[in-house]
């Protein structure tokens, strides 16, 4: 597999950086900002998708990470999107439309959740 391309959103700087840090590891050209607006406005600018979304839930803004899922499976049904949160309780009201990451995550587990959403592809409604 060529390098995945890789949009992660995260408001908390010290979480942001260590997660680029990881997926650079990994081997992903990865692109970061700490609002899904401003992931929001680089996805409509961009000339090829990413091929993956890591995006918190909370995150100031209009958009929050779940809100930006919900667009990006109706505009880019193919991209997939892996959601973290701190609030587990959020992930139960998400049902089977986007993949789930609780936070605290493990660097084993962010790797284990980006390979098997790239192969994979978005979960099926």
């Amino acid at each position: 597999m060529a390098q995945p391309s890789i949009l992660v959103l995260e408001d908390d700087e010290i979480i942001r950086s260590l997660m680029v840090d990881v997926l650079e590891d990994f081997g992903a050209v990865v692109t970061s900002f700490p609002s899904a607006d401003e992931g929001m406005i680089f996805l409509e600018r961009a000339s090829d998708p990413v091929d993956l979304i890591v995006s918190d839930i909370q995150m100031p803004g209009l958009l929050n990470g779940y809100d930006l899922s919900k667009v990006v499976a109706h505009r880019w049904p193919s991209l997939p999107v892996l959601l973290t949160s701190g609030n587990t309780a959020m992930a139960s009201q998400l049902g089977g439309t986007v993949r789930f990451l609780p936070k605290p995550w493990s660097t084993e587990g962010l790797i284990d959740c980006v390979q098997s959403a790239l192969v994979q592809g978005p979960p099926m409604h």
